[in-house]
């Protein structure tokens, strides 16, 4: 059995992490599996390590044999011995790249108008000039990135420019333009809002030294915060409205990114971004919701946005002390379970939008290490109050 020379193995708790840089991957691995692998790379055959197995846990031949042989497959099939092919992770359907892709050819070259009104909105190190050409377009930008306004007097990182676009007499489209490239269309004003929201977010996203880009909520206590990432529809940003709501302040419903070096997560204050199906869920803590403008997304979903008040916000980067997975499910009991570091690893990789560097032997380590002082717990809820009181309770325990 032959793994690549690169392999290296870290203990957690009492799991143990692989990692190789050729393959780009960390690997949690169970006490039995870790164990069924030191054996294998210590130069014991198949047939040796199954009897081990026997001799250790009583297990039958032919488990001891079945054993061996799915830790083998698993290993293989994350590319970690020396003749599997390395997995190649499948890129995301990007309808909106695409779709981005078909819109650039046949939109009309930048030119330079008279902007009747202009803003300026910061995120992270970020500082987004807008120039609107049309009056009506401001309140629905402002309705999502409105909080973010700042000075003018601070120098622009980027440019958008909104040109109007007619459709009859009283319709409005609009084209955008960032730094006077091609950048969205939105046929009408209310598809505007969160196009202009994803040039500004992603612009400062991929400006900032990160080390990962994970789909989380994040909220802080004292000077810690806590993660809760999930995909969508798994009650992750309804969760976050909650918390902020019971005296959490608000970093992010929807990023997190995890610092290079020093593992801290920064604040990435967006607006609260609710669902049509969720409007009435995020009404309870912020009423408000339901009466903001609706916006419709390229996802075709329907949303709206809600500010965090200034006062429940964070204003620093802090360490990370808790991740809870959160998952709703209707009508089941709400729940919160520890989970063992290694498979929470796993999970949160698993919600890692982007990585900006290659890991290294270092940089893996590094990771181990910091997971090794966080509490992880998955949280499967029906009653946002009660997933609330169990977070609450845990966070102030510790």
């Amino acid at each position: 059995m032959k793994f690549r020379p690169d392999l290296a193995l870290f203990p957690l708790d009492e799991d143990t992490v692989v990692f190789s840089e050729a393959v780009q991957c960390l690997v949690g691995l169970n006490p039995a599996a870790a164990n069924i692998t030191e054996l294998l790379l210590d130069g014991v055959p198949e047939s040796g390590v199954a009897e081990a197995l026997v001799s250790e846990t009583g297990a039958t031949p032919e488990v001891a044999e079945q054993w061996v042989r799915s830790t083998i497959d698993a290993l293989a099939s994350r590319g970690l011995l020396r003749d599997a092919p390395v997995p190649r992770p499948q890129a995301p359907r990007n309808d909106d790249q695409a779709r981005f892709a078909r819109l650039a050819g046949d939109m009309p070259a930048y030119s330079p108008f008279e902007a009747v009104a202009e803003r300026r909105y910061r995120l992270l190190d970020t500082v987004a000039q807008v120039r609107f050409s049309h009056l009506r377009q401001v309140a629905w930008v402002d309705s999502v990135l409105g909080h973010l306004a700042t000075s003018d007097e601070i120098p622009p990182t980027m440019v958008l420019d909104i040109q109007s676009v007619a459709h009859g007499e009283d319709r409005f489209g609009a084209i955008i333009y960032r730094d006077g490239k091609f950048c969205a269309r939105a046929k009408r004003l209310f598809k505007m809002g969160p196009s202009v929201k994803s040039a500004v977010w992603l612009t400062a996203v991929n400006a900032y030294d990160f080390l990962f880009n994970l789909h989380s909520g994040v909220v802080g206590l004292g000077e810690t915060c806590i993660l809760l990432p999930a995909s969508a529809g798994s009650g992750k940003s309804s969760l976050t409205a909650a918390l902020t709501h019971r005296g959490f302040q608000y970093f992010s419903d929807e990023v997190a990114l995890l610092e290079r070096d020093t593992f801290k997560v920064p604040p990435v204050p967006l607006a609260l971004c609710a669902k049509s199906t969720g409007w009435d869920v995020v009404a309870r803590y912020y009423p408000e919701i339901l009466d903001a403008r609706t916006h419709h997304r390229t996802d075709g979903k329907k949303v709206r946005y809600h500010p965090v008040p200034e006062a429940a916000t964070a204003k620093t980067s802090r360490p990370v002390s808790h991740i809870f997975f959160p998952r709703y499910q209707a009508n089941g009991r709400t729940e919160l379970k520890p989970l063992p570091r290694s498979e929470s690893l796993r999970r949160l990789m698993e919600e890692c939008q982007a990585q900006s560097r290659n890991l290294t032997l270092a940089i893996a380590s590094d990771i181990v290490r910091w997971i090794a002082g966080i509490d992880c717990y998955t949280l499967v809820f029906s009653s946002l109050d009660e997933a609330v009181d169990l977070v609450e309770k845990v966070v102030l325990k510790k």
